[in-house]
């Protein structure tokens, strides 16, 4: 039987996940693709058994590659609903620390996509999830295995960015359209001090550190002082500091590549809470070349009042300018930390 896509799912349903992975081997079945990580069972995927289990999507996408506009339809199944379906039960794989509901440990998670050529792209499953930041408009990332051209379908190869690719939709660019893809991994980030069981409290300062030139602490004056932009979130509009402008301009990113085309797609921030709470948010989903989703560090409204029991600043993050995320859980209140990881292998 072929498993509902995710836009049928509500949170609940993350509750009620098989702890089967997605079956199919290599081998006669033809190219493959591992799924492996912190996920409750590894599997080899093929074309073949994707669409045993899961709806095929067929996707219209336009992206820059380069300078060229470019246009593809594109045939495979969404990444999240794989994903999801290797996850634990209720998504608390090890090394996670979110308490509550399957929703809130599930954006603790990013899966990275790995190529032959050794370029990868994290994605955070939050991002993905739609639920949170999945855009349902735009279509879901797609593990493709297939392209139709001039009315024919035929399947990714070698030549022709296969035999599996993931897309992005709705990016500006096409770095994040990981081709010739042959690994994806599940991970969660690493244990912080800040993370885990924590007493809580009202944030008043953000420390930023993990793969920057170096660590610094910022007060509400600090980030006021940086060029101000705006996020929504369930119907109220905030101002702060662009994440990825603080991130990438004001402290500096680092990667240990040496000389891996787009090193910054393997990168992923975790925004910590006073409470010990936190979402990944990858890289490449507010790179302004990519994803250029909206994400700020709030310290206010947008009519200038304060943030009240959200503390002194605030993760706001959104799908895109006009549609907030689904549901709240990546807003993350009371914001401690954002230490930056790297998912990518040198």
């Amino acid at each position: 039987m072929k498993r509902m896509t995710s836009a049928a799912y509500g949170i609940s349903g993350l509750l009620a996940l098989a702890l089967a992975g997605c079956g199919g081997s290599s081998g006669d079945d033809g190219p493959s693709i591992a799924l492996a990580g912190k996920v409750a069972k590894p599997s080899t995927l093929t074309s073949a058994s994707l669409k045993e289990k899961y709806t095929e999507v067929t996707q219209d996408v336009s992206y820059l590659a380069g300078s060229t506009p470019t246009s593809k339809t594109y045939l495979g199944v969404p990444l999240f609903d794989v994903v999801q379906d290797a996850l634990a039960a209720d998504n608390n794989t090890p090394g996670a620390t979110n308490t509550g509901n399957a929703g809130r440990r599930l954006i603790e998670h990013y899966v990275l996509s790995t190529a032959t050529d050794g370029y990868q792209v994290a994605y955070s499953l939050g991002e993905l999830s739609p639920n949170f930041g999945g855009n349902q408009s735009l279509g879901q990332p797609l593990i493709a295995y297939a392209q139709k051209v001039n009315g024919t379908t035929t399947a990714l190869d070698d030549s022709t960015d296969g035999p599996f690719r993931i897309t992005a939709p709705g990016d500006i660019r096409g770095g994040r359209y990981a081709s010739n893809a042959t690994k994806l991994e599940v991970g969660v980030p690493p244990s912080t001090p800040l993370s885990g069981a924590k007493p809580g409290g009202q944030s008043a300062t953000i420390i930023i550190n993990g793969k920057v030139k170096a660590a610094r602490t910022f007060t509400v004056d600090d980030l006021k002082a940086l060029t101000a932009k705006t996020a929504t979130y369930n119907g109220t509009t905030y101002r702060g500091a662009g994440l990825y402008d603080l991130l990438n301009a004001t402290v500096g990113l680092t990667t240990s590549s040496t000389g891996r085309n787009n090193a910054v797609l393997s990168l992923y921030a975790v925004a910590t809470a006073t409470d010990g709470f936190r979402a990944v948010v990858s890289l490449g989903e507010i790179h302004p070349n990519f994803g250029n989703k909206p994400a700020i560090v709030a310290y206010e409204t947008e009519s200038g009042a304060g943030l009240g029991n959200s503390g002194a600043l605030r993760l706001i993050i959104a799908k895109n300018p006009t549609t907030p995320e689904t549901m709240g859980a990546r807003q993350v209140s009371n914001l401690a930390e954002i230490q930056v990881f790297e998912a990518g292998t040198p």
